[in-house]
């Protein structure tokens, strides 16, 4: 095929890959898709499908969804997209027309190499862009999860603290709980309001804490809630399990710093033989080496 052919076979490529992602997307789908996909979340049919929630939950229903993922790797997405807070514009069904759209992008720039000449090289490079399109989205949304998490768990300790003081001016527990969560900011703020509002929609408050901790997946949390669920089951006082949890985890917090501190040294090892050495070699032989040439 001659290069002209591949770059249209390219364009093509690419221009279906958009009108699959927009409808994926539901902005071709039309407003009379998007209003019947709403009432399909208010009100089921009789006979819902055992997926059907899944498929409500994030509009992965469609033939692109089943095409592109399996099983595993779509919980996967949902999983990072749930830990990550579900951050505006990073749907499930918007991550995986990124994943079409990127790979497609490789293809076409893989044409547009072939079509000056087929070469392992131009194989290589279109390879590499295809697989780092394709999994890029998945990487991205992956490190918002781990960000959100790690700003959670550092968190934790101060908002254990104004919990305590809350609890020891006189607060209840679900009422300091909202106190927090309302002053504060973050991803921690949020999924204390967020648990809060769960309890006054009738949730029960063990059903409550545990739905928090699945939804952030923090080591920490998980504990604090246990350890909450467990003062509640045996009369326990609340305020000083909050105080005992929230010294542990300033300690744990301080143990983690200075592990962290330990690897910079072993971090900065690569970089200093590769970069600084080098360049420290050249300026400083360099002018020897000049000096030894004039000599001789």
């Amino acid at each position: 095929m001659s290069g002209g052919g591949l770059l249209l076979l390219g364009l093509v490529a690419v221009g279906a890959a958009v009108v699959a992602s927009l409808f994926a997307l539901g902005i071709l789908g039309g407003p009379r898709k998007a209003i019947l996909a709403r009432l399909e979340v208010v009100a089921p049919r009789a006979d819902p499908t055992p997926d059907a929630g899944v498929v409500r939950s994030a509009d992965e229903g469609s033939t692109l969804v089943r095409v592109l993922t399996s099983g595993t790797s779509l919980a996967k997405i949902k999983r990072n997209v749930l830990l990550a807070g579900r951050p505006a514009g990073w749907t499930v069904p918007r991550v995986l027309a990124m994943k079409l759209i990127f790979s497609l992008v490789g293809v076409f720039l893989l044409l547009i190499m072939l079509s000056s000449g087929s070469s392992a090289m131009a194989w290589l490079l279109g390879a590499t862009a295809i697989f780092v399109g394709y999994v890029s989205p998945g990487v991205l949304i992956q490190k918002r999860a781990e960000a959100r998490q790690k700003l959670i768990q550092q968190q934790l300790p101060d908002v254990l603290d104004q919990v305590t003081i809350s609890l020891e001016a006189g607060l209840g527990f679900e009422a300091a709980f909202a106190h927090i969560g309302e002053r504060r900011s973050g991803p921690l703020a949020e999924e204390i309001v967020r648990t809060v509002q769960d309890m006054r929609l009738g949730m029960s408050r063990r059903d409550a804490y545990q739905s928090m901790a699945d939804r952030t997946d923090v080591d920490d949390m998980r504990r604090f809630v246990k350890s909450i669920i467990q003062a509640e089951q045996y009369g326990v006082s609340i305020a000083t399990v909050v105080k005992t949890q929230a010294v542990e985890m300033r300690f744990r917090r301080r143990k983690r710093a200075e592990a962290a501190a330990m690897k910079v040294p072993v971090k900065i090892t690569f970089p200093l033989l590769v970069c600084i050495l080098p360049v420290l070699f050249i300026v400083i032989l360099t002018p020897a080496v000049v000096s030894m040439s004039k000599s001789l």
